[in-house]
């Protein structure tokens, strides 16, 4: 990718605040979901159309997170404080605090698929059995990243948060689900459940396979156009509606790229990349799905045990740990 022209580049870094109209187009057709719950709660066929709608649900915040991610990046404005505030807003249907997140992303650029990288699930630290190992990585790269997730951000991103900082993920997690219960109290439970219980389902679903894609088996780089896989790249509808989070690989390479520049980039670019990043670029979602879950049935736990035998894990992750993450805006 280093062969990218520059005016390709300069076009890429463009900012065009005009797309940030999607962030209340987002939440605008969330309000229009809640409304078709409501006014159909009695219906006939009011459960599939709830199950439908939660779906859909769970694809409009997975949307918005991606416009969070980018407010995380600063991407989105060159104030920190607006940046802070649009990651705020996007990131908090997700359920967890921005502050939090921001802190592990940008450090996950610095060390991406090193052992101490959350992205890098290295599956021996927890079973030496090759079935059991299959297994839970299956469990976790299918509907339960979000549990081993949360589990790391507890164990080595909370600590590493400053005081006031942490003080500031503790009260943006209390303000999330003050409006959880909130809703809960004052929404009918049919309702609730299409509107944030099953899209919360759904989400750990999206968020567990797209984990998998993105990073599993791909190596350490030190040059980040290899370190991840880009997807859905003919996917159009759900790249409007998840805001291009699928160009993966140009994101690692070229983070301070705006998420409604990535699309365009990819296809200016394409054809000046090499041919082991092309490899990385899939056309559909499914495909690398299916593919890959075929690697975790035959993975090799005795390779991946060898690959980390001689290293000091401790030691490795308390040094990786103390690697500043990568500045917001950064080229």
């Amino acid at each position: 990718m280093e062969g990218v022209p520059k005016e390709i580049l300069r076009a890429a870094y463009e900012r065009k605040p005009i797309y940030l109209l999607k962030i209340p187009l987002l939440y605008g057709i969330w309000a229009g979901l809640a409304w078709v719950l409501y006014a159909t709660q009695h219906h006939r066929f009011a459960i599939p159309i709830g199950i439908a709608i939660s779906f859909a649900i769970a694809n409009l915040v997975r949307g918005l997170g991606a416009a969070g991610h980018d407010a995380v990046h600063g991407n989105l404005s060159k104030s920190k404080t607006i940046s802070y505030l649009l990651a705020l807003l996007c990131w908090s249907p997700s359920g967890f605090p921005v502050t939090l997140y921001a802190n592990y992303h940008l450090h996950h650029h610095k060390i991406t698929n090193t052992y101490p990288d959350v992205d890098n699930v290295v599956i021996t630290d927890y079973t030496k059995s090759p079935a059991l190992a299959k297994a839970l990585l299956f469990c976790i790269y299918t509907f339960a990243y979000p549990i081993y997730f949360l589990n790391q951000m507890l164990r080595f991103y909370l600590p590493r948060l400053p005081l006031a900082l942490r003080l500031r993920a503790h009260a943006e997690t209390i303000g999330i689900f003050a409006l959880v219960g909130l809703a809960a109290w004052k929404m009918p439970l049919q309702v609730f459940i299409f509107f944030f219980g099953l899209p919360f389902v759904f989400g750990a679903i999206l968020a567990s396979v797209t984990s998998m894609i993105e990073h599993f088996e791909m190596p350490a780089s030190d040059d980040d156009a290899f370190s991840s896989r880009t997807y859905g790249t003919k996917s159009h509808l759900l790249n409007f509606f998840w805001n291009n989070v699928t160009y993966h690989n140009e994101h690692h390479k070229y983070p301070g790229i705006p998420f409604y520049n990535l699309r365009s980039f990819h296809e200016a670019a394409y054809p000046y990349y090499d041919e082991r990043v092309k490899a990385a670029c899939h056309p559909t979602v499914l495909g690398p799905i299916f593919m890959l879950w075929g690697r975790i049935v035959k993975l090799d736990v005795a390779a991946m045990e060898e690959r980390y035998r001689e290293l000091d894990k401790q030691a490795e992750r308390e040094r990786m740990l103390a690697v500043q993450g990568i500045q917001p805006g950064a080229a």
